[in-house]
């Protein structure tokens, strides 16, 4: 995990408003309970790395439009999957549906080290997002 100091951090705003400015970014929600979750964008072709922006309810709860939330520190994070055809399984894993069924698998390595390419393409996302919602 690689944190990304920002000014999105402690910014506040409605969870309506900010998932539908972010979604076209290809943020989506994840990891959530009623009280904080994060908003995820993935970075490679392989949904291994992802820039996250934690996001903590502070009045409401998570799945109401108008609840208030606030920006952690954003950071990127990469998880490593198996590679590779299991046999016998059922399905048939393309590049298109590996992201999906490697949800379903733990990752081999959580926390793996970050190639620089990837920390400083979502620096300069982080830049861009924070341009927009100054």
């Amino acid at each position: 995990m690689q944190p990304i100091h920002s000014s999105l951090t402690g910014k506040q705003g409605t969870y309506e408003y900010y998932r539908e400015a972010l979604a076209p970014d290809g943020f989506t929600l994840a990891n959530w309970d009623y009280q904080n979750g994060y908003l995820d964008r993935q970075l490679d072709d392989k949904a291994m790395v992802f820039l996250r922006l934690p996001i903590e309810v502070r009045q409401g709860e998570l799945d109401r439009p108008d609840s208030l939330i606030e920006f952690g520190t954003p950071f990127v994070l990469k998880h490593v999957y198996q590679t590779g055809v299991e046999e016998n399984i059922g399905y048939s894993a393309t590049p298109a549906t590996a992201p999906l069924m490697n949800q379903f698998q733990e990752p081999i390595n959580k926390d793996a080290p970050i190639e620089s390419v990837w920390i400083e393409k979502a620096e300069a996302i982080v830049r861009e997002l924070e341009q927009r919602f100054e």
